[in-house]
């Protein structure tokens, strides 16, 4: 049974929200620049990508020019936990595990050719 003043109810909520805003936060910033460094890797102009993804062309340009590099949303006494979640996410957006990990490894290809860098992640 939950608190007799209902602050479990309100941390439950809470919860809910930073996973979400978690959620959001991957896939605005892993998942957007994997797809469109994978469509620059294909041969695509960033008009053409901002187009093919609704992206505006400054946020194709911004993924196109930051390596990249795995860091939290927020800052979160669970954050790991949030975290655990991240490899069923990608799996989820790209279909398997392989699929996401082949992602990744486009996306430090891209990083490695066209930025010069060795990224991490």
């Amino acid at each position: 049974m939950g608190s007799p003043d209902g602050s479990d109810l309100a941390t439950r909520r809470r919860d809910a929200q930073r996973v979400v805003q978690h959620l959001r936060f991957l896939a605005e910033n892993y998942v957007d620049q994997a797809l469109v460094k994978d469509a620059l890797l294909r041969g695509f102009s960033q008009s053409e990508v901002a187009k093919l993804l609704g992206m505006s062309k400054k946020t194709v340009n911004t993924h196109a020019r930051v390596p990249f590099m795995r860091y939290a949303a927020a800052i979160d006494s669970r954050i790991d936990d949030l975290c655990r979640t991240d490899r069923e996410f990608f799996a989820y957006v790209w279909g398997s595990e392989e699929a996401a990990n082949a992602a990744v490894a486009r996306c430090k290809q891209y990083d490695r050719e066209r930025l010069l860098v060795e990224s991490d992640g």
